[in-house]
């Protein structure tokens, strides 16, 4: 699974952080951005990604809807943002992980 971006893809592990401090996974600068700004999650037992915010300034967007210092599951095809002023970035999941995604096989 990714982050789609404007600028690229970034590669998703069990547990990504995302923020403006060198030592977070996914490096932002964009205005709004905290430090240690939130993390994706992914969860084995229920298939899915959990994406916390833990309480930035600026909160954290999932289509539009303002996520501030809780967890909630989102989707691929889903757009995030973070801080007030970032870019879009677009839940993908790859063919091989089909994570919340059923593909009829044709044949």
């Amino acid at each position: 699974a990714f982050l789609k971006s404007s600028e690229g893809c970034f590669q998703l592990k069990s547990y990504t952080t995302m923020g403006s401090h060198r030592g977070v996974d996914i490096v932002r600068q964009s205005t709004g951005v905290a430090d240690h700004h939130a993390a994706l999650e992914f969860s084995v037992s229920d298939n899915s990604f959990i994406l916390q915010d833990f309480n930035s300034p600026h909160g954290t967007f999932v289509n539009s809807c303002q996520v501030q210092n809780t967890a909630v599951m989102v989707r691929p095809g889903d757009i995030l943002h973070f801080g007030t002023a970032g870019e879009a970035f677009e839940l993908m999941v790859d063919e091989t992980a089909q994570v919340g995604v059923w593909l009829p096989r044709k044949g």
